[in-house]
């Protein structure tokens, strides 16, 4: 397939330059043939001269212009191309007097039509001159992309590896408060840590996932916290909408659902509140959560939430650049995230 790209693609590059200089030969034998009332002469003319126009239009494209790109040396460039114009066009007016049977003098041959030639031979030069600029250009403008889609990919990758570390060292917390405290509840939380593991390291290694199994998700973890709480967890979930019809990015959701866990806490009369909602509309998918926060509570850092919230506001920048809206707001006895994603 790439031997046959490669051909495809050299194809379709000699029938351009084919069809480039075709142009030329029908566009000038067509202006001197109306104009000397001999069509068919002066198109063999501009066959003539074709080799000349050719040999000046590739030497500048294909030789001179990378050398400027290389050496950016503009005044040895300039003269480098106007050398190659004379000469092309000096060979131009040479052939086209001897193959009419006229005498080749200093005279005849650097006179009036010299500079038409001159002209002519420039314009040719010019159109594919701006052709290959305008083709480089587009080719850096491609390579420019690919480079920044392919840093984001290595970005989004490690901010990937970050996540699972990040949430396994979490569970791993949730298990070791069940095994110091010798609660019986220990066996059904390694139980449900191994659900959580096979979701986290086989479910969620697409781009994108339902919204229903990154729901899934955060149900398990949340049984997993129930563990802990027992009848001191006090949480709403609340679902609506064509939640069905929606793909987010895997653990999107849940990294602020961890942090709730994590950095939220038991008011003074021992309640852990937390308040889940997810709407879905066609266009839209707003996300809300809200928990309280431990009565004695640490300052908190300047930007609200941990390393989760911190890699989940990366990713959605890279991901969802421009079609996000995340809003977190910290009172003093409740910490709020509202995320709201457009298709």
């Amino acid at each position: 397939m790439n031997i046959l790209g490669k051909f495809s693609k050299r194809y379709r590059r000699i029938i351009t330059h084919f069809l480039f200089w075709t142009f030329y030969v029908l566009f000038f034998g067509s202006v001197y043939g109306k104009y000397g009332q001999n069509f068919q002469w002066y198109f063999i003319e501009s066959l003539c001269m074709l080799p000349f126009v050719m040999a000046a239009t590739y030497t500048t494209v294909y030789a001179i212009l990378p050398f400027y790109l290389k050496t950016r040396k503009l005044v040895l460039t300039v003269l480098l191309v106007v050398a190659v114009l004379m000469l092309a066009t000096l060979g131009e007016r040479v052939f086209l007097r001897l193959i009419n049977g006229l005498p080749v003098t200093s005279d005849s041959v650097l006179g009036v039509t010299f500079l038409y030639l001159f002209l002519e031979t420039n314009f040719m030069v010019a159109i594919a001159f701006a052709i290959k600029i305008v083709k480089k250009w587009f080719e850096q403008q491609t390579e420019k992309h690919e480079m920044e889609k392919q840093n984001l990919k290595k970005e989004l990758h490690l901010l990937k590896a970050q996540l699972q570390p990040h949430f396994l060292f979490n569970t791993m917390n949730n298990l070791y408060s069940l095994s110091v405290s010798e609660s019986a509840k220990t066996t059904e939380g390694i139980a449900q840590m191994a659900s959580l593991l096979q979701a986290v390291l086989y479910e969620c290694n697409e781009s994108e996932i339902p919204v229903e199994q990154e729901v899934k998700l955060v149900e398990n973890y949340v049984e997993l916290e129930r563990l802990r709480y027992g009848s001191d967890l006090n949480l709403s979930f609340k679902i609506s909408g064509p939640v069905e019809k929606w793909k987010i990015a895997p653990m999107l959701l849940f990294t602020f659902v961890e942090n709730c866990f994590k950095h939220g806490g038991s008011r003074k009369n021992g309640k852990f509140d937390i308040e889940i909602i997810l709407i879905a509309s066609t266009e839209k998918l707003l996300f809300q959560i809200e928990n309280s926060l431990p009565a004695q509570k640490k300052v908190r850092e300047k930007n609200t939430g941990g390393v989760g919230v911190r890699n989940a506001k990366k990713r959605l920048e890279i991901l969802y650049k421009n079609r996000y809206q995340l809003i977190i707001k910290e009172k003093t006895q409740t910490w709020k995230v509202s995320l709201e994603l457009e298709k």
